[in-house]
């Protein structure tokens, strides 16, 4: 994948990578600015959602607490009221007229004034197992309270939420025999409406003691616990806490609020991104654009195309670079146009230079056999002997020849010396049969020979010359040695005759070592040995190809 992606941006053109990688590097800072930006709202929403839940909490909690001792404080005045509790307390007996007497004066007045104070107090019941029971209809008996599923048997005071109902029940001073309870039903909504007015993002209830669920909001809880955030309260007068379910659906609705707006300026800010880009990357590539066009006509083979910059930058180095190579180009071109002539002009006069033997080699043959005719063999010896030497010398033009036809070419040449020094030489044959058939180039030994001829023997009061010639393998390399026994010469002017210059004495020995260099590689040559009257060995030295 990244390797795709890696082409696509290498096919881009130059100015739409500058766009597409400024508008990236543009484009990081502002996402991250936005996203932090809706980060650091959302939490700030989430925090005074937080604030505003936690100070209604405490208010609804206060309100509640506040109902709830007042019903309690009103619990407490009934059941500490002397006349109330002395009317459970009495044994009436059969006396069913002071009975009577007793509900009318002091229980019946105090409950309707009880219910007269607070209208959310539905009724006042009382179960005992006294003799009241039949009395009054909200006087019943204690069994029946047992019987109710909201009881437990606890004593004391309780606040008990059942079915919709509230009951606060309370335990009333006890005769010898069995308790009696007062229970106070309040209505529901009364005591919770405080709860059901709160926004649509908390969700509220009421724990009990043992976290038994007391009170529910009709406004169903937020799903997410994840996005949802609990606060509790726990109230004073009672064992219940107020739990509330915060939601963070709001404080993200506002949050998104902020960040669209933050996302319009981030647009903007991008759109004005993207327009000073394309306007900096157009002016920036509008020259490179140029330089490629005039790199299209050189590559056209228009290279009379003037290229030119007066910046300083690298664009501007660039273009005069490209310059200064196409001045060079030109120039390399024109040196090269013109050693194709000066070599076609060599050829040329080569192929003449090779006309002028043939017809030597063609003359001295017919000459040959005139002197043979005329029975003159020493004369036909030496012209056939000439003759066989230009034959050889040409070798057709080849480059290459076999160590056999070199041999042949030398033994032509030392021939005709031997002639022309009247025999005052010896000369000796050391060749290895199996390296006749080893090419090599042509026309290496003649120089040699002729300079150790020239030179070696030139002291005419010498006796016993020799010249040896030896061809022989070391390894991978073919070696051929010309060794004379004549004056020899210092090591100092042995390293002078391979740097000899051209027309001086040696020359030609120079020209061989120079051409096996360049057609074999620096590693092959000749290599000189020679000491004053000791004579003088060299040696050519070629690989060997088997």
């Amino acid at each position: 994948m990244l390797r795709l992606i890696k082409s696509k941006f290498n096919d881009l053109k130059f100015r739409g990578k500058l766009l597409l990688s400024h508008l990236i590097i543009a484009l990081i800072p502002i996402l991250l600015l936005g996203t932090l930006s809706f980060y650091q709202s959302y939490r700030a929403q989430l925090k005074e959602l937080e604030n505003e839940a936690r100070s209604s909490l405490n208010q609804a909690a206060s309100i509640l607490d506040y109902k709830i001792n007042r019903y309690n404080m009103l619990c407490e005045f009934l059941v500490l009221n002397r006349e109330l509790s002395a009317v459970f307390l009495k044994d009436y007996g059969s006396n069913y007229f002071r009975m009577y007497l007793d509900f009318r004066d002091f229980v019946d007045p105090m409950i309707a004034q009880t219910k007269l104070m607070d209208e959310d107090i539905e009724d006042i019941t009382f179960y005992t197992s006294g003799d009241l029971l039949g009395i009054r209809g909200n006087i019943l008996p204690l069994e029946e309270l047992r019987e109710q599923p909201w009881y437990n048997g606890e004593k004391g005071r309780r606040w008990i939420v059942h079915d919709g109902r509230v009951y606060l029940l309370q335990q009333l001073i006890s005769n010898l025999r069995e308790s009696n309870y007062m229970v106070i039903t309040i209505h529901h909504d009364s005591l919770f409406a405080d709860l059901d007015r709160l926004s649509d993002h908390i969700s509220v209830s009421i724990e009990g003691r043992d976290q038994e669920p007391v009170y529910q909001s009709p406004m169903s809880a937020p799903q997410a616990a994840r996005d949802t955030t609990v606060l509790r309260e726990p109230l004073q007068n009672v064992d219940w806490a107020i739990k509330y379910t915060l939601s963070h659906a709001n404080a993200y609705f506002n949050a998104l609020t902020i960040f669209k707006i933050t996302f319009f300026v981030i647009m903007l800010s991008l759109l004005i991104t993207f327009c000073l880009i394309y306007i900096f990357s157009t002016n920036f590539t509008r020259r490179i654009v140029r330089l490629k066009n005039k790199v299209d006509k050189v590559e056209q083979d228009n290279l009379d195309v003037v290229i030119y910059s007066s910046s300083k930058d690298e664009v501007g180095q660039l273009t005069n670079g490209i310059a200064k190579m196409l001045g060079r180009i030109n120039s390399l071109i024109k040196q090269v146009y013109e050693a194709e002539i000066a070599k076609r002009e060599s050829e040329y006069n080569q192929l003449i230079a090779q006309i002028n033997p043939h017809f030597l080699y063609n003359t001295l043959s017919f000459i040959n056999w005139r002197a043979v005719k005329k029975h003159d063999i020493e004369t036909s010896y030496i012209i056939a002997s000439l003759a066989k030497f230009y034959r050889t010398t040409l070798n057709k033009g080849k480059t290459r020849v076999r160590v056999r036809d070199e041999l042949e070419n030398i033994k032509a040449y030392i021939d005709l010396q031997l002639i022309m020094h009247d025999g005052g030489f010896e000369v000796e044959y050391e060749v290895d049969d199996d390296l006749l058939g080893q090419e090599i180039i042509h026309f290496i030994l003649q120089p040699i020979v002729e300079n150790a001829i020239k030179h070696g023997f030139a002291d005419a009061a010498g006796e016993d010359r020799l010249l040896q010639i030896l061809v022989y393998r070391t390894g991978r390399e073919l070696k051929l040695s010309v060794r004379d026994n004549g004056v020899g010469m210092l090591p100092e002017q042995a390293s002078r005759l391979l740097l000899a210059e051209s027309g001086s004495s040696g020359c030609g020995v120079k020209n061989v070592n120079d051409r096996i260099r360049l057609y074999y590689g620096p590693e092959y040559g000749l290599d000189i040995e020679s000491g004053l009257e000791l004579g003088t060995t060299v040696t050519i030295t070629v690989p060997y190809e088997p």
